[in-house]
């Protein structure tokens, strides 16, 4: 929307501006510019044009006024400006008598004002009132139960729709989350058959033309197969990004016609509104990652006298030692580069990923790390993978030479146990590296009694080193199978005979080839745990 001719002419540098004709027609909504230097422009006119002349050519062809009344659709015209005393000493009656038949404002201007400077005047006052406009929408009252971002998008989105009469909406990435000015854009969007998803990668053929390159800002068009000359659904689609990610797609469905040129101004200024609500977003979520981090630090180097100081942090922060994470070990296998140092490519694939605003991140070391991402119940393996392969899958991309491995607790855990669920993932990811080296996502639950006895990592590695040895020779895996059958099944050969399918007597000497294999006392039960447990990580 632009702006109506009386409301311009209130305004202190069209004080010396004369309407001599047209009154009633002041309120006419002004979009564009147009200059009347030729007796045939009427003919480019397209409505809402606020014209100027010079009146050269009124004072050559006295009859060009009329005729562009008659052969075109002057009558939509916002007004008519013309310099007093250039060519035209005094404006012609008929001419006076033409606009107020139209209600058209026939309006006189200073001889020496220049034409660059009165467009200048028309757009800094149209963009003036766009900007007050929207801030006084921007500024109605809360609704308690939004976030300040969501309030602010959906009060720019109703202030697009009130100020341009064209219904918005913004569609959050990272969220999964949709704004709308009103009812109006998902009535059009229904009755076009559309899906949200239409509005930046439509599924229907269409044509794009770049409106400005540097915003990204694009029209897209349907085609309609069926029924080439019948109605087109468009809109104006700017996605708000950082960094070089899509955050949101801010869409401005036209619903009445195309955008006239001052509601381009209009759909920029809501389009830096948003860009800067999403900054101001970002920003804060930043500081309070940075902030969230030494907490973390805190927590894992605490004292018992430190939980005043620890509870005092985390009310001051707004964090709540209640909530349940699920918690993400990552270390950084390439010890020649600082994961740490490529913070911002961590925190870019967070967001570009499955675990979103959900998740915080937290640097322990320069190489290792932990993503705590908030749910409400434990989730199950796949959807971790999942996440996990989505978040490196996002991390290549940003930062090709990081290659992580990760250690991951499924039972979910408040900041208060978090020193204890962190060491677990980091015993997890020492142990997997020598039990499953093919492997880089290993889960604390997925080890059994491994897990929770004490065998020092260098042990544990010395000890499968010597198995691993013995599978080289295929007799002697299948000495280790039964091996394995017969430990499980309390070292009775019977049972273990049973099991396997075999003659007892091969059980037997079978179990005294291994004798001669392995050092092992039988009545150390200790060792034949340790025994037990081995056996259970290897490809038997």
């Amino acid at each position: 929307m632009g702006i109506a001719v009386g409301d311009l002419l209130m305004t202190d540098f069209f004080k010396d501006f004369e309407v001599i004709a047209g009154k009633k027609g002041l309120d006419r909504e002004i979009q564009g510019f147009a200059v009347f230097e030729a007796p045939d422009c009427y003919r480019w006119a397209v409505g809402k044009e606020l014209i100027f002349s010079s009146g050269y050519v009124l004072a050559q062809e006295p009859d060009s006024i009329r005729k562009s009344f008659e052969e075109s659709g002057w009558d939509k015209t916002a007004g008519f400006i013309i310099k007093r005393g250039r060519y035209l000493k005094e404006i012609p009656e008929d001419m006076i008598a033409l606009f107020d038949q139209h209600n058209i404002p026939l309006i006189t201007m200073p001889f020496a004002m220049s034409w660059m400077e009165l467009m200048n005047q028309v757009n800094v006052t149209v963009m003036n009132q766009t900007i007050r406009r929207f801030s006084i929408w921007s500024n109605t009252q809360s609704t308690n139960h939004l976030t300040y971002k969501e309030q602010k998008i959906r009060k720019i989105l109703q202030a697009v729709e009130i100020e341009m009469e064209f219904p918005a909406f913004l569609y959050d990435v990272t969220e999964r989350k949709s704004y709308y000015s009103s009812s109006n854009f998902k009535r059009i969007t229904e009755q076009y058959g559309l899906e949200e998803s239409d509005y930046w990668m439509p599924s229907i053929p269409y044509s794009q033309h770049i409106l400005c390159d540097y915003i990204n800002m694009s029209r897209f068009r349907l085609k309609n197969q069926n029924n080439v000359d019948g109605p087109r659904v468009s809109w104006v689609l700017i996605p708000i990004m950082m960094g070089g990610i899509t955050y949101a797609y801010f869409v401005v469905m036209e619903s009445r016609d195309f955008l006239d040129f001052y509601d381009e101004y209009s759909i920029r200024i809501a389009y830096m509104m948003l860009q800067g609500v999403y900054e101001q977003t970002m920003l804060a979520w930043d500081a309070g990652n940075i902030g969230f981090e030494n907490f973390i630090h805190t927590i894992l180097n605490d004292k018992e006298e430190d939980k005043e100081k620890i509870l005092y942090q985390a009310n001051t922060l707004g964090i709540s030692m209640n909530t349940r994470y699920a918690c993400i070990l990552f270390r950084q296998k390439n010890e020649e580069c600082s994961a740490r140092m490529e913070r911002e490519h961590f925190i870019n694939a967070m967001r570009k990923s499955g675990i979103g605003k959900e998740g915080r991140l937290a640097f322990l070391d320069e190489n290792e790390g932990a993503i705590l991402i908030d749910v409400n119940e434990s989730i199950d393996s796949n959807r971790i993978t999942a996440i996990i392969k989505d978040y490196q899958k996002s991390l290549e991309k940003e930062c090709e030479e990081m290659k992580l491995e990760f250690g991951v607790c499924r039972k979910t855990t408040t900041l208060a146990e978090i020193r204890q669920t962190i060491q677990r993932c980091q015993k997890v990811v020492r142990m997997g590296r020598i039990l499953y080296p093919d492997e880089n996502i290993w889960y604390y639950e997925d080890f059994g009694l491994l897990a929770w006895i004490q065998v020092p990592e260098e042990e544990l590695e010395e000890m499968l080193c010597k198995y691993k040895e013995l599978l080289k020779e295929p007799k002697n895996a299948e000495l280790l199978k039964t091996l394995k059958v017969y430990l499980e099944n309390n070292m009775n050969y019977s049972t273990t005979a049973e099991k396997l399918y075999l003659n007892i007597n091969t059980i037997r000497k079978r179990i005294d080839k291994i004798n001669n294999l392995i050092s092992l006392d039988w009545e150390n039960h200790v060792q034949r745990l340790e025994m037990e447990l081995l056996l259970q990580f290897l490809d038997l």
